[in-house]
């Protein structure tokens, strides 16, 4: 099987965008395809009855289960929501480190224990240890700060993963002190991830789903830092002394732009750049640039892993289009299966006519987007939008300054469409529309130079189409993950339950 770039957003584009967090309970598809050779259990292996090929932890379970590093059950159920304990969890990386054998001298894990073997091979190697009086406590239930521990402790055994990130959690206090240096590692590199509340949660446990996808994402940032090479290195010429000019020419331009979890803040990644900074490592052992880049945008286009906190995190444009404008949207997969269809919903593409527009401004951020026919404009609301439920208050000037066809005045008092214009008049709960007074909910706000309104409202009045997304992926667990507000000079469907 094909290796796919893993997409971990934090460890690609550094500690200061903190672009970590993930729901477990719907944890996000940031999985790959990375496996490699298998033992006797791929033979055997089985998909289980009680694990849907739309599950968010499918594709982990399945490829540990092919590699033997985690199992199921006799009546063929893997028993996703059950519990994992400390020596379980330990078992796990053993497995996929393949230590040798050893010994330990624990209280409360005598030689006749079943784990007995590979908690002590686990212990032996650093990644379990036992606590003052001896006992390792192998049998109780596993905490996520004793994960990111055990996971962090396996990791320095295949290399020097060390990067850290500041941590953003609501509950970053209650963080053990022990465990704070490993959640900040594997928070950097995407593998164990926050509640969607914003919260880590160290003391709640992970169930072998939630275990499983930890596990595989440990495996696949391992096996993604360490390519071995398609050909010999060649001599002189090579692309190891490529600049980033030169590989750029090689390889052409792919750069994303994806809305940021934490902040709501639209950032770029530059594919190019992130592979070259992997060739300039000491000792980089790779395959040749274009293989690379094409890993990594088939893992960042893969719409699965943007399931779960769409759109708290959103692909939003590949080369300047919009995802589905380009040939990376996978159009004959979105309909796989019903959670695929209604992210495919609520996914903005561009226009199809000449001069259309359609802007789409995210509740928890200043950062939008307006979606024009030839191009997408990026804009800065300045402050983040003011919920007025099926309104925002935003800035009107920054709002409407890339919608095609649209005259704003500086500092957006007054705006005009086809035959239609608006006066603002700060403080007044009403318009002028063509001249007649029209009311409104919110009186106009004047402040730094801006007029502030109902972006709702005013559209409107301009004759625009406009819609609130209320449903669809990453919609379902309240306002904590945002929603959009979409405006256009064109007619947007409007269907109960999806918008409103």
């Amino acid at each position: 099987m094909n290796k796919t770039s893993k997409f971990i957003i934090t460890s690609f584009l550094g500690a200061g965008l903190a672009l970590s967090p993930i729901t477990e309970n719907v944890i996000n598809i940031l999985d790959s395809k990375n496996v490699v050779k298998v033992e006797a259990a791929a033979a055997t292996h089985k998909k289980f009855k009680d694990v849907a090929n739309d599950s968010f932890a499918f594709e982990a379970i399945d490829e540990l289960t092919k590699r033997g590093i985690i199992s199921g059950y006799k009546d063929g159920a893997f028993q996703p929501n059950g519990t994992v304990t400390r020596g379980q969890f330990a078992a796990f990386l053993v497995r996929y480190l393949n230590l040798p054998d050893a010994d330990s001298k624990f209280k409360d894990l005598p030689k006749s224990a079943a784990l007995y073997k590979d908690v002590s091979k686990a212990a032996k190697a650093g990644i379990i240890k036992g606590d003052t009086k001896g006992y390792v406590k192998a049998h109780e239930k596993v905490s996520r700060a004793d994960i990111a521990v055990m996971i962090d402790r396996a990791m320095q055994l295949k290399g020097k993963y060390n990067e850290t990130t500041e941590l953003n959690f609501k509950d970053n206090n209650s963080i053990p002190a022990y465990a704070m240096e490993s959640v900040k590692k594997m928070t950097k590199y995407g593998i164990i991830q926050g509640k969607g509340n914003n919260t880590f949660a160290p003391t709640e446990y992970a169930d072998r789903a939630v275990s499983a996808v930890f596990v595989h994402r440990m495996v696949e940032t391992i096996e993604s830092q360490i390519e071995p090479p398609s050909k010999p290195p060649v001599t002189d010429d090579d692309y190891y002394k490529w600049s980033y000019e030169k590989m750029k020419q090689e390889v052409g331009t792919h750069e994303f732009k994806i809305r940021e979890e934490f902040s709501g803040k639209i950032v770029t990644v530059d594919v190019v750049k992130r592979v070259w900074d992997r060739y300039q490592l000491p000792g980089a052992k790779l395959p040749h640039p274009k293989e690379l880049v094409k890993r990594e945008v088939e893992g960042f286009s893969d719409v699965r892993k943007y399931v779960a906190l769409y759109p708290q995190l959103e692909l939003i444009a590949y080369n300047g289009k919009a995802l589905k404008n380009t040939s990376l949207y996978p159009k004959d997969k979105m309909q796989a299966n019903r959670v695929l269809i209604d992210l495919d919903m609520v996914i903005p593409s561009q226009p199809t006519e000449k001069n259309q527009f359609l802007i789409d401004v995210y509740s928890l951020s200043p950062d939008f987007v307006t979606y024009r026919t030839e191009d997408l404009k990026f804009g800065d609301l300045k402050e983040k939008p003011k919920n007025l439920g099926k309104d925002y208050f935003v800035n009107i000037e920054e709002l409407f300054a890339n919608a095609t066809g649209i005259k704003v005045a500086k500092d957006g008092s007054k705006l005009a469409y086809g035959n239609n214009k608006v006066v603002l008049t700060a403080g007044k709960k009403a318009m002028m529309v063509n001249g007649k007074e029209q009311a409104l909910s919110t009186a106009p706000v004047f402040k730094n130079g801006s007029y502030y309104a109902p972006a709702r409202e005013v559209a409107e009045a301009l004759g625009l189409s406009a819609r609130k997304v209320i449903s669809g992926i990453g919609y379902g667990t309240g306002s904590e993950r945002g929603y959009k507000l979409e405006i256009a000079n064109f007619d947007l469907e409007l269907q109960q339950g999806i918008w409103e």
